[in-house]
């Protein structure tokens, strides 16, 4: 034996750690439940994952829909929705909100129409024109989804005129709010927007050259 070595008496040396343990079946049962979940969450990131295909492009969403979706998550402000937000805001808010959008999509009609018909020589109306015509306007349709937060805006701070009119039509008129409301809807959203996307094709194609209803 080296001088160096230390000897305990075997009474000292404890047996208890070579004595064989019951197994523990709580940390084997937190195990397999934690392995359960990890394959449920691979699972789910798989449902909602896209799919690439070899040159990088998505196959299930377009590139344009994934910025979007960056842009404008469904679950926003608290994880309400835009409709839910939009029901939390108020009534005159929502009314506002549809004009303005009106107001929105009336100009891009108007702007989408005289490029169009500048380019082309023709008006959307004239035959074959119409799928040509979509396809530009589309680029303004993704326009105004991406300034919706400005339309809201917009919206928020125009609702006191909007509420400040269906009282003035539910007192001029003697009639419940309800019935003030679908006036004032009709006149500003139906009405309104007609007169007003009427209006901007027709300063247009004036504007372009090119007459609305092409000749027969």
């Amino acid at each position: 034996v080296s001088p160096l070595t230390i000897v305990r008496p075997a009474s000292q040396v404890s047996i208890s750690r070579w004595q064989p343990m019951a197994p523990n079946r709580q940390p084997l049962m937190a195990a397999l439940e934690i392995s359960e979940s990890g394959e449920d969450d691979e699972k789910e990131v798989g449902k909602n994952s896209v799919e690439v295909i070899s040159d990088g492009t998505p196959q299930d969403i377009s590139r344009l829909q994934r910025w979007k979706k960056r842009l404008f998550p469904s679950k926003k402000d608290g994880g309400l929705t835009f409709k839910q937000q939009m029901a939390k805001a108020g009534l005159s808010v929502a009314l506002s909100y549809g004009w303005v959008s009106n107001v929105s999509y009336s100009v891009t009609v108007s702007l989408a129409w005289y490029i169009f018909s500048k380019r082309k020589g023709l008006s959307p109306l004239a035959p074959g024109q119409w799928k040509g015509f979509l396809a530009l306007y589309a680029g303004f349709y993704v326009f105004n989804n991406i300034v919706r937060p400005v339309r809201f805006a917009a919206s928020v701070a125009v609702a006191a005129y909007f509420d400040g009119v269906v009282k003035s039509v539910q007192e001029k008129f003697r009639v419940s709010k309800g019935v003030a409301v679908g006036l004032t809807v009709f006149l500003f959203n139906v009405v309104g927007t007609f007169a007003l996307m009427g209006t901007g094709i027709f300063l247009a194609s004036t504007a372009a050259g090119v007459p609305i209803f092409p000749p027969k």
